[in-house]
């Protein structure tokens, strides 16, 4: 588990370093992209960030049901337990979505 946090640790480090000086010049008033770069800047830096809140819902789900082993409910097609995961992979991601807009 250590390991994964160091690499989470490292991904949103380089993301940081990528992301502000691409957000630093939009001006305030001016909430449209300037150019098509920038455009496609923001989206890959709103794509990262909502799959790490995805990423993390999914291990504060698993946190909070210890009874329930859902690496291994999945291995073994339990249908209930992948609708569950699922419905919490899309509600994070409806409210990701909601935020970036």
């Amino acid at each position: 588990m250590k390991t994964i946090s160091t690499y989470f640790a490292v991904a949103l480090s380089i993301l940081c370093a990528f992301a502000t000086p691409a957000l630093a010049d939009v001006s305030v008033n001016d909430s449209h992209s300037k150019s098509l770069a920038q455009a496609l800047v923001s989206s890959l830096i709103f794509a990262a960030v909502g799959m790490v809140a995805v990423f993390f819902a999914v291990v504060v789900f698993d946190k909070a049901t210890p009874r329930i082993d859902i690496q291994k409910e999945l291995r073994n097609h339990n249908v209930a337990v992948a609708i569950v995961t699922g419905a919490v992979v899309i509600g994070v991601s409806i409210i990701v979505a909601a935020s970036i807009i």
